[in-house]
């Protein structure tokens, strides 16, 4: 049986640099389709790989119900992990699953409960948390980890140092089974961050190139060649603190 592979991608705290690492796989994994379950569209300019889903149940609501207000609102993820390949496909395309903040605690044990159903129709699942130094965060990463242990392998953990190192402690506490990964800090131009920010990380694939003469002329010659090296190494460090993710997309552990 060939396997669909799933990479679950969630951490409950947001401005984590979660969408970042998303969109990093996604120009890793070009097989691939992304499930975006959020409060709204992010993932704009992907708009033509993404399944969108939104979550409308308040955080508040979800804890006072114990998970049921939200339960019906994963019902079509659910099914899309469960979806057969498409006629004529010889193998499942992998699928990048975006969890939206606050959204891991009810969602990854709706997942959970159906493992054993998952592995019987050849559905094997990763997980892929992000980490900062930030408290929130911090705490949060450790807590889906373990949500997605008991039905997800490899587990995989991304030190995002935006907010500084992690302290060591911390990120050896997330356990000996997590591959760990490093986005160092980078600072960008605040003019290459606003291109960053409109176009994200496939306009500096496709589109950075043919900009630099407009970016030139815009910004001065300085300016512009600042801008594209800060994006052109952003880029190479984001895609490669996601390498090993990628690579179990596209060949398994």
């Amino acid at each position: 049986m060939t396997m669909r592979r799933v990479l679950l991608v969630g951490q409950d705290k947001g401005g984590s640099g979660k969408s970042l690492v998303v969109r990093a796989l996604a120009e890793s994994v070009v097989t691939a389709r992304i499930v975006e379950l959020e409060d709204e569209k992010r993932l704009v300019e992907l708009d033509d790989r993404v399944d969108f889903f939104p979550v409308r149940a308040e955080r508040s609501e979800i804890d006072r119900t114990s998970g049921a207000a939200a339960r019906s609102e994963y019902d079509g993820v659910i099914d899309l992990m469960a979806r057969k390949p498409a006629a004529g496909a010889t193998t499942p395309e992998p699928l990048i699953v975006d969890i939206g903040a606050n959204a891991s605690r009810s969602f990854l044990p709706e997942v959970a409960s159906r493992a054993a159903r998952y592995g019987r129709i050849g559905v094997e699942f990763a997980m892929l948390t992000v980490i900062t130094a930030e408290p929130g965060a911090a705490s949060s990463a450790p807590v889906v980890l373990d949500l997605a242990r008991p039905f997800a392998k490899p587990l995989f953990a991304i030190e995002n140092q935006i907010e500084g190192a992690v302290d060591a402690k911390v990120l050896k506490a997330l356990g000996k089974d997590v591959v760990l990964r490093r986005l160092a800090r980078l600072t960008l131009d605040p003019k290459a961050n606003d291109l960053l920010q409109k176009g994200g990380l496939r306009f500096i694939a496709e589109r950075l190139g043919e900009a630099e003469d407009s970016l030139s002329e815009r910004f001065g010659f300085a300016a512009a060649g600042r801008m594209i090296q800060d994006l052109t190494t952003f880029r190479a460090q984001a895609m490669g603190a996601v390498a090993p993710m990628a690579e179990w997309l596209e060949k398994g552990a």
